[in-house]
C-alpha cells in the first residue's frame, strides 16, 4: 500500500470513529427525552421517518425504513410492532398492491413525534454557525461515501438513495415549505 493510500485509509478510519462518536453522543443526548416518551432510539427514528413521509405524501413500507436506516427488514418489523401496540402507528394494506402494507402515524403518533422533535431540536440546531455552514458539504461528502461503500460491498445504492431522497429530503423540504418545521406541533 502506498503512503498516500495508507494515509487515506487512516483518515477514513478517523472519519468512521468520529461519525460513530457523534451518533452515539447525539443518541445519549436524546435518552432522557425518549425515556420521557417511553421510546427507544429505533422507535424514535421510525416515528421521525413517518412524520417526514407524511409531509411529502409518500407511502411508507417497512422495507423503505430498513433501507433508509441500513437495517434488515425483520429489525424494523419488531420496532413497528411495538409502536403499533402502543397505538402510535397503524398498518394498512395497499389498495394497489395487496402484498404491500403501508405504515402511517396515528393522531397519537403524530403528537408524540412532534413533541419529541420539538424537545430534541436543539441537538443540531444550536451548533455554531461555522459547523452549521458546513452541513451541506458534509451531507454531500456522506452521500458520495455511501455511494462508494454500497457499490463496493455489492449493495444496490438505489435502495439507499431512493429511501433517503423520498422519505427524508422530500419530507423535510415539504415541511419547510409548509412552515411545519418551525412549529412542529400537528
Amino acid at each position: 500500500m502506498s503512503h498516500d493510500d495508507e494515509r487515506s485509509y487512516l483518515y477514513a478510519q478517523r472519519f468512521y470513529f468520529l461519525a460513530e462518536q457523534c451518533r452515539n453522543i447525539m443518541q445519549k443526548n436524546l435518552t432522557k427525552t425518549l425515556r420521557d416518551h417511553d421510546l427507544n432510539h429505533s422507535q424514535h427514528l421510525v416515528l421521525l421517518v413517518l412524520r417526514y413521509a407524511e409531509f411529502s405524501g409518500h407511502d411508507v413500507i417497512s422495507t423503505d425504513i430498513a433501507n433508509l436506516l441500513g437495517l434488515e427488514k425483520h429489525s424494523i418489523t419488531s420496532v413497528v410492532d411495538k409502536l403499533s401496540d402502543r397505538g402510535l402507528v397503524i398498518r394498512e394494506r395497499s389498495m394497489d398492491d395487496r402484498r404491500a402494507v403501508h405504515l402511517t402515524l396515528t393522531e397519537s403518533g403524530r403528537k408524540v413525534a412532534a413533541k419529541v422533535h420539538s424537545d430534541t431540536r436543539g441537538t443540531l440546531a444550536d451548533a455554531p454557525h461555522e459547523v452549521r455552514d458546513k452541513f451541506p458539504e458534509l451531507c454531500d461528502s456522506l452521500l458520495l461515501l455511501r455511494q462508494h461503500i454500497s457499490e463496493s460491498s455489492d449493495q444496490p445504492p438505489r435502495f439507499y438513495e431512493r429511501a433517503f431522497q423520498t422519505l427524508i429530503v422530500e419530507g423535510q423540504e415539504a415541511a419547510m415549505r409548509s412552515g411545519r418545521e418551525k412549529d412542529p406541533t400537528p
